[in-house]
């Protein structure tokens, strides 16, 4: 690859050190959630959840931050591969980093502040007070936290409250009370899911146009 010429042996050298330490953290912190509710894997914590032998939240969002954080990994291995190597490029996988570029090109007007990453979770903030926490792995998967003043609302896809015709999707809204969801269109891509969301909620923050379940 003509990009690969252009990097020297010391900094490829440092770079691929980099890449190494970066996989490991990410891999180590997979595990350090998931030894939290003693399993081994994001099936097993899913099962606790779906059985009730945990908490609803925060245990999804933590099963979320595991898928996340090895979506995260398998991205940056990707990258390595096509950086050092013959490999193919590959699209992205990690859904916050697509999110990240869709939103500094569609929404930068609205972000008073810089789309910010951690490890397992995207933040942002909007210019009408909206403030956004969310672990997005896929269109089926998902928790969106959002504050708006002092109420506090959430949606996510947890494998619960099945009796409601919305299942999985469903929002808990500052009451405490469950409500419908207006992102339940799983045939949509990620970011047009989230988008559709991010819409609504930039006009009516509260879902308050929305009807209870």
């Amino acid at each position: 690859m003509e990009q690969d010429a252009l990097i020297d042996p010391m900094n490829a050298e440092a770079l691929q050190t980099l890449y190494a330490k970066t996989a490991y953290m990410l891999r180590e912190s997979r595990k350090e959630v998931l030894r939290r509710y003693v399993v081994d894997s994001e099936a097993a914590l899913l099962e606790k959840i779906k059985n009730g032998e945990v908490s609803e939240h925060p245990a999804y969002d933590h099963y979320l931050s595991a898928l996340i954080l090895d979506q995260t990994r398998m991205q940056l291995r990707s990258e390595m591969m096509e950086q050092f190597s013959d490999a193919p490029a590959v699209p992205d996988v990690c859904m916050h980093l697509i999110f990240k570029e869709k939103l500094e090109e569609h929404y930068a007007e609205r972000m008073p502040e810089e789309v910010r990453l951690a490890q397992d979770a995207m933040m942002l903030s909007f210019d009408t007070g909206l403030m956004m926490e969310l672990r997005y792995f896929s269109s089926e998967e998902y928790s969106i936290n959002w504050s708006w003043g002092e109420a506090e609302l959430r949606m996510d896809t947890a494998p619960m409250h099945a009796a409601y015709t919305i299942f999985p999707v469903h929002v808990h809204d500052d009451n405490g009370m469950l409500r419908a969801g207006p992102m339940a269109d799983h045939s949509l891509d990620g970011w047009r899911n989230f988008s559709s969301l991010l819409d609504v909620l930039l006009l009516d923050p509260l879902l308050e146009r929305i009807e209870s379940l």
